[in-house]
């Protein structure tokens, strides 16, 4: 755990790059298949949109046409 919180500017830029690149959908498929959210999604949320607000998430979720 301590790598993940060390290396969050990295992680959080690639989720970035995937969301950005693939779309959300096939982002969570992919983290599905990597596991990613083989742990609780409500307690991992809190830490993927830490420090973002509603109208923040909404613009973001907004580009990807959702």
């Amino acid at each position: 755990m301590k790598n993940i919180v060390k290396e969050k500017p990295l992680i959080q830029n690639a989720f970035e790059i995937l969301l950005k690149e693939l779309g959300p959908e096939k982002t969570i498929r992919l983290w599905q298949v990597l596991g990613i959210f083989s742990k609780d999604y409500l307690k991992l949320r809190k830490r993927l949109f830490k420090g973002k607000s509603l109208k923040q998430l909404y613009k973001e979720a907004k580009s990807f046409n959702i």
